[in-house]
């Protein structure tokens, strides 16, 4: 097992690698979009494409994280991300800056949670301490939202969107160097031990497990999606200043936490059939209340209750899939979901926002609803799929 400070190292990159990759796109579109005198179509489409590519490259690097070749993906997807920011600083073009993405996707599927869980999966095999270290990854990502956006705001008002990228490049540079220093050669002796006291073989993948397991996920981001993407509109279109809706949709955030934290701690654990089914439930609670949500505090408590469930969502796919699959093949299933996961990560807020501007708001989030509690029939078959030992709780 990595010593503690690995892991809270590992967690620290997927908040910079996450803050910067993903989250700073959203405050550098108007920018980019004012000075290329583009659409926000355009400009959207390059992250769009980097999504789709990343979601492509999923299953493959899931089979490569299950041939042992996760600190690989990591290094080199984390200094080829620095070249590739450095170098997006510079577009001139709608042109160049589709290329930089192209090569920004790949980064992401080499450097993002799958490979980060990947490699807690391998290294840890005690199985309350897999999902300790587990929870502490996911709460380093999940703050990325929270650090990175007003840090890339603030430079961007102070400085040009150029300067931003040139400062998040040195911040990504700075955590790749670290983990060259002290996480990887950890990361690495574990793995290394790991591999000489057993060999797993990996097995025919059932697909039809997969697709059970996999659908409550799928259908969770798609929904994460159109939340994000129409709950400011939605209460702005009711008459809500855009201030307090902003702080409506961050709740979305800040709740993912308390669930991964407690878990985090490493004192107690739920038991693996519940990680599975009642993320799905307060998901789909969530959406119900935003389908009705004709205040802020119950708008408010819709996506609070929806980002509780959803940061356990995120927590539970690594923590159940290598028992279902094994460990030899965990990476490639994860990436299958991965992959499907990506395609609904980049068509949900088109979708969404269409649905919305045909029928309003309360249709969007009631069909929601209802696709997530449909779900939860799969996500309790799956549960009983587990293991007795696994479906008890872990003392």
């Amino acid at each position: 097992m990595p010593p503690r400070s690995a892991i809270w190292g590992l967690g620290v990159s997927q908040c910079v690698y996450w803050g910067i990759i993903y989250y700073a796109f959203s405050v550098l579109l108007v920018p980019m979009r004012e000075e290329f005198h583009a659409s926000n179509t355009a400009i959207v489409g390059a992250f769009s494409m980097g999504l789709g590519i990343s979601a492509l490259l999923a299953p493959h690097v899931g089979r490569w994280l299950d041939d042992g070749r996760g600190i690989a993906l990591l290094r080199y997807g984390a200094w080829l991300g620095g070249v590739l920011l450095l170098a997006w600083s510079y577009v001139t073009s709608l042109t160049e800056l589709y290329a930089v993405w192209v090569g920004l996707g790949v980064t992401m599927a080499a450097v993002l949670y799958e490979t980060a869980f990947a490699l807690v999966v391998r290294m840890i095999e005690q199985p309350q301490s897999r999902l300790s270290a587990l929870a502490i990854v996911t709460v380093m990502g999940g703050l990325s939202s929270t650090i990175f956006v007003p840090i890339v705001g603030t430079v961007i008002a102070h400085e040009g969107w150029r300067t931003a990228l040139r400062v998040l490049m040195v911040i990504w540079v700075a955590a790749a160097a670290y983990m060259e220093w002290r996480t990887l050669p950890a990361l690495h002796a574990a793995e290394s031990r790991l591999t000489l006291a057993a060999a797993p073989q990996r097995s025919r993948l059932p697909l039809g497990l997969i697709v059970l397991v996999g659908v409550p996920f799928v259908v969770g981001i798609f929904a994460a999606m159109a939340l994000t993407t129409l709950v400011i509109p939605m209460l702005v279109d009711q008459g809500q200043p855009i201030d307090r809706a902003a702080w409506v949709l961050a709740a979305l955030g800040i709740m993912q936490l308390p669930g991964r934290i407690w878990l985090g701690r490493g004192s107690t654990a739920l038991p693996s059939s519940v990680l599975l089914v009642l993320p799905v439930i307060l998901q789909a609670t969530g959406l119900l209340l935003l389908a009705y949500a004709a205040s802020l505090p119950i708008a408010f408590a819709g996506v609070g209750i929806f980002g509780l469930g959803a940061g356990l969502h995120t927590l539970a796919r690594p923590w159940v899939v290598p028992q279902l699959f094994g460990v030899a093949s965990a990476g490639e299933v994860n990436g299958i979901i991965a992959r499907a996961q990506g395609i609904a990560r980049a068509v949900g807020p088109a979708l969404a926002a269409l649905t919305y501007g045909q029928f309003g708001s309360t249709v969007v989030f009631s069909l929601l609803a209802v696709a997530m509690a449909l779900t939860i029939v799969l996500a309790t078959r799956a549960s009983t799929q587990l293991a007795p030992s696994a479906r008890a709780a872990i003392e």
